[in-house]
């Protein structure tokens, strides 16, 4: 319920007209100053922001418009994932011969990658959802032959930079080789590739990773970390059947369902400010972590005086590059495209751990 009201009112005039919006959106405004109008929505909303554009105004007296919005009950279903555990449900038969499907699920994360869900089957059939570099990836195989005739692999990708801490909504709908992707009411159509139309998978349906099988493999996707909600598969309600330990959660430590908040915040730089910290006396090691993001090839990351030099981490055509000019001995310079890098300034000494996906932090 949106409710309007004239400008500077007079206290103990009020009335209270109730109306219903109409069809096109337009809401009758007020002629007054002390009236209270009500404009009752149809149907239901969700949404992050509201925008009330005045289409017009009364001549007499000055501009004014007050509003409030009333909202109704609503029951989040919300399951915070810590990146370790898995929510698996678990099919009523060994074997699912799926002809149509309907996936619906709200995300929200820090991380650019992590599993959303997946399924397969010993036939080859499998479905992944998963973000991978900020954007959102459906994998879809409903089965390919023996002799490579037939390939029914598709991938298809969806939005970015939805690691920004923000609620996303995905609804996948197939039925037969027809697929509806949506993300945030953005809707792609597809085929899949191949000639089969049902989708076979074997034992479950897993929410937040892949199943674990106990044995360990190399370059491993990662879980999602982050919050889920509304997880809906076919009709079933997937938190509400976790909330009440109706299937597998054993693999989280703790399982909470409330959307834990990161405490971290986004510093912009224009390209002209910057952030200057006191240093440490006396200490032979400095650490410092931070991530980043930019549209720019080039810029200076980080610049501290040493006792005996100087350190500098730049951004240079795309590539993270460190520079240690140490008086005592050669200058040093490294390039990295993602790592950890851990420096001791009185030795000399450099040591660095490689990860393939993001600069994620630096140690000097």
């Amino acid at each position: 319920m949106i409710v309007t009201a004239g400008f500077l009112p007079k206290p103990g005039l009020s009335t209270n007209e109730r109306q219903p919006l109409s069809p096109s959106g337009l809401c009758e405004g007020n002629s007054n100053t002390e009236s209270v109008v009500r404009h009752d929505l149809q149907n239901l909303i969700v949404a992050r922001y509201l925008r009330i554009i005045p289409l017009d105004w009364s001549e007499e007296g000055r501009i004014g418009l007050r509003f409030e919005i009333y909202g109704c009950p609503y029951w989040a279903d919300v399951i915070n994932f810590d990146g370790q555990g898995v929510i698996s449900y678990r099919f009523k038969m060994k074997k699912m011969k799926i002809l149509k499907d309907v996936i619906a699920l709200k995300f929200k994360t820090s991380e650019s990658e992590g599993v959303i869900l997946h399924g397969e089957g010993q036939q080859g059939d499998y479905i992944t959802l998963e973000l991978r570099r900020g954007r959102l990836l459906l994998q879809i195989n409903l089965g390919s032959n023996q002799y490579g005739s037939i390939l029914g692999h598709t991938s298809v990708t969806s939005g970015s930079l939805l690691d920004d801490h923000h609620w996303h909504s995905v609804v996948i709908e197939r039925y037969r080789r027809n697929v509806n992707f949506t993300l945030d009411q953005h809707t792609q159509h597809f085929r899949t590739n191949g000639e089969f139309d049902h989708l076979d998978l074997d034992y479950e349906l897993t929410f937040g990773g892949m199943p674990y099988s106990g044995k360990p493999v190399s370059g491993a996707r990662r879980n999602f970390k982050g919050c889920m909600e509304s997880i809906n598969y076919n009709g079933e309600n997937i938190t509400d059947l976790a909330r009440r330990k109706k299937l597998d959660t054993s693999s989280f430590r703790n399982l909470t369902f409330s959307c834990v908040d990161t405490h971290t915040f986004p510093v912009f730089f224009n390209g002209t400010s910057f952030l200057q910290l006191p240093g440490r006396r006396d200490h032979n090691m400095v650490s410092v972590g931070f991530q980043f993001r930019t549209w720019n090839p080039s810029g200076l990351l980080l610049f501290s005086s040493l006792a005996d030099g100087m350190l500098e981490l730049a951004l240079n055509d795309g590539k993270v590059t460190v520079h240690i000019n140490v008086t005592q001995q050669k200058n040093m310079r490294v390039d990295i495209a993602s790592g950890e890098l851990t420096f001791f300034p009185h030795t000399g000494l450099m040591a660095v751990t490689w990860r393939s996906h993001k600069v994620s932090s630096a140690s000097f």
